[in-house]
């Protein structure tokens, strides 16, 4: 069903639509994409762009800032353009116009790094933002045949952790029960309080639950319990494409668990198990920091096979609406991109 068409330079046509366009990654699919809506408390749009009798899609999330205006962002993860079309600058100029006349003031795009869809955008637009970290999958017979590829200190932990008794199992999410998904959500929020995120990334029980509702067999829940009490240890979702990637999502474990090497053996597990499921790569996002001095962008190298460079595009839309709104309300972060971001 299309909302709203507007051709714009005549090389070029918008159209906010529902098509059912196959997504080249879960993340820009309608389901994820509905999902993050419902937590954020936006609206999923997909835009279409057309040319040249090529088409690209947008997934993007529209939030209200009052006043009549909106703005566009990624949602939390990756996104980006998916399908033929590859855009000009030109392109782009007649985007801004369009979107300036659906009202929305500014757009932030989040590059997927193991689709390069960064380059469906003209290299001026798009920034480096951080590296991240891929593994490139393939079948191994036994779990000790694939950690004799590993280098020494990795197969020590990985060693360590069995040696400990722990051990890591596998649950797509439409097979998994309310209860397991919640523990690992208390888990994950324990975490967080106590690393004193931003509340962003606590999100909630029920986002955890969502994920079952929503994604179902797409998302899986890695688990390793305590040998001798069976309580959650440590935990982390993949998200499961039929493209042939999986992705490490959210994680958490408990201070034993680190100690005893817990998060080597539940990488290590999830590697030799997607490899063998046919998988061709697992992606394991970014750290912290661009210089990958950070605690999480050391561990997450140990592991992978190649570094992808994760860009992001700032647009401002229509900059009179833009400077109006960054001005209209205080702004406790001004340093951020987003309006709402900035207005914390």
């Amino acid at each position: 069903m299309m909302h709203t068409t507007m051709p714009a330079m005549s090389e070029v046509e918008f159209a906010w639509v529902d098509d059912d366009v196959e997504p080249a990654s879960v993340y820009l699919g309608r389901a994820y994409q509905s999902m993050l809506a419902g937590h954020d408390g936006t609206e999923p749009r997909l835009l279409r762009i057309s040319a040249g009798g090529q088409s690209a899609y947008l997934p993007i999330l529209l939030k209200g800032l009052g006043n009549g205006c909106s703005e566009a962002y990624s949602a939390y993860g990756y996104g980006g353009l998916f399908g033929q079309l590859v855009l000009s600058e030109a392109h782009v100029e007649a985007m801004r116009t369009f979107l300036a006349r659906e009202s929305v003031v500014c757009m932030f795009i989040r590059h997927s790094p193991f689709l390069r869809n960064e380059l469906r955008w003209p290299d001026a637009l798009t920034e480096l933002n951080r590296h991240t970290y891929a593994v490139a999958l393939q079948p191994t017979k036994a779990f000790d045949d694939y950690l004799a590829c590993l280098p020494q200190k990795v197969r020590w932990s990985v060693n360590f952790a069995r040696r400990a008794g722990l051990g890591v199992r596998f649950t797509p999410l439409s097979e998994l029960s309310s209860s397991s998904l919640q523990a690992f959500y208390a888990l994950y929020a324990g975490l967080m309080l106590q690393k004193q995120t931003s509340d962003y990334y606590l999100f909630s029980e029920r986002f955890f639950q969502e994920h079952a509702r929503v994604l179902g067999k797409q998302c899986e829940l890695a688990e390793i319990v305590d040998p001798v009490t069976g309580d959650l240890m440590a935990g982390a979702l993949f998200l499961i494409e039929e493209a042939g990637w999986a992705h490490y999502h959210l994680s958490a474990a408990r201070p034993e668990a680190m100690k005893q090497q817990g998060m080597e053996l539940l990488l290590a597990s999830a590697i030799y198990r997607y490899g063998n499921q046919g998988m061709r790569g697992l992606h394991l996002g970014g750290g912290h920091l661009l210089d990958e001095t950070d605690g999480l962008s050391r561990f997450k190298a140990k592991f992978s096979t190649g570094r992808l460079a994760f860009f992001c595009t700032k647009l401002v839309c229509d900059e009179a609406a833009y400077g109006q709104e960054r001005a209209r309300l205080p702004l406790s972060k001004p340093n951020f991109f987003l309006v709402s971001d900035a207005r914390g």
